[in-house]
């Protein structure tokens, strides 16, 4: 009787001290700057966004240049565009390409989801959500590449696109890799692993500057130049890439400031801030998902944060100097 009642007092002690370990704590800033109020509705609501575009409810089209005309077909949303040509996907497999008249360009039925795609004259590179990448001429429909990679089980839903790089195409495979094509002959060149990990382990982002290729995973962040090949090891939610600076902004709330080659300079972190968005310009806007905007000058020394109307719970889409949440959104000039 008395070794049942150590024991139940001591299961009683585990279930205490696991309730106060699992209790989840949220960013609160030391001060407010001010609060921000939304400047207008939009047509519909956000129900899909990556990192160049998002898709209304109302299938109403919004880029980095703001709200377009453009209306996709019922059932498709936004991948990429390229002069006015919009790629647009179901998520039966349905692919088109249309222009702002609603004229479809051209259509094809993959035969699985498209995980991600960018387009360029008449060449269409494709992600498939089978880690499947092809490359495809419009104009004839005829697929130029074709390559399996390896298989995926569990994918992180930001999924970057490939791009075209001078006469080079860089696909990023959903297993981790960065697979570079000669856009002549339509055959690899080189790959790059940045991570192997078995699940979550595809590029979330991928952005060139300069002859710098700079690409991450949820877990790592990888800088490729002519010279050398430099990674960073952190929990990643977001990147931005601006000169010689490079931006991390990472899982636990932090900002990581390091120069091209991912040598770290300087890092500030905002305890328990969960980002959902970042935006750039004079200042680094980072969207908190509680419901904040934190600002901060491009040398991480000065710190404001501003209040939103709404904790962030949904799709959020960002452009250079607006936020786009729900059905309506706000323009950074006009904090109150």
């Amino acid at each position: 009787m008395r070794y049942a009642k150590i024991a139940f007092s001591l299961l009683a002690l585990l279930l205490v001290v696991s309730g106060c370990g699992t209790k989840r704590q949220y960013f609160e800033p030391e001060s407010l700057s001010g609060k921000v109020s939304y400047d207008d509705s939009l047509p519909g609501t956000i129900i899909d966004a990556v990192r160049d575009g998002a898709t209304l409810s109302n299938g109403q089209v919004i880029t980095k240049n703001g709200l377009t005309n453009v209306i996709l077909p019922e059932g498709f949303v936004y991948l990429s565009e390229d002069k006015g040509r919009y790629v647009a996907a179901s998520k039966c497999g349905a692919l088109q390409i249309v222009d702002a008249n609603k004229k479809v360009l051209f259509s094809k039925e993959c035969s699985v989801a498209v995980a991600s795609a960018a387009l360029k004259g008449n060449l269409l590179a494709l992600v498939l959500g089978s880690n499947e990448l092809v490359i495809i001429d419009i104009n004839d429909g005829k697929e130029m590449m074709h390559l399996r990679q390896d298989n995926v089980y569990v994918l992180d839903s930001r999924i970057a696109s490939p791009y075209f790089l001078g006469d080079l195409i860089v696909f990023p495979t959903l297993d981790g890799k960065l697979l570079i094509v000669d856009q002549q002959t339509k055959k690899p060149i080189r790959d790059v692993v940045v991570s192997n990990e078995k699940f979550f382990g595809n590029i979330i982002y991928l952005q060139v500057l300069g002859d710098r290729l700079v690409a991450a995973t949820k877990s790592k962040v990888v800088s490729i130049s002519p010279k050398a090949i430099s990674f960073l090891e952190t929990e990643v939610k977001d990147v931005i890439v601006l000169e010689n600076r490079i931006f991390v902004f990472t899982k636990d709330g932090r900002v990581i400031l390091t120069d091209a080659d991912l040598k770290t300079l300087k890092e500030r972190k905002f305890p328990f801030a969960t980002f959902s968005g970042t935006i750039y310009g004079d200042f680094i806007y980072m969207i908190e998902k509680g419901g904040y905007v934190i600002a901060t000058d491009l040398d991480l020394i000065s710190t404001n944060v501003y209040k939103l109307p709404d904790s962030i719970e949904s799709h959020v889409f960002t452009t250079g100097d607006a936020l786009y949440y729900k059905n309506h959104f706000f323009k950074l000039n006009r904090k109150k």
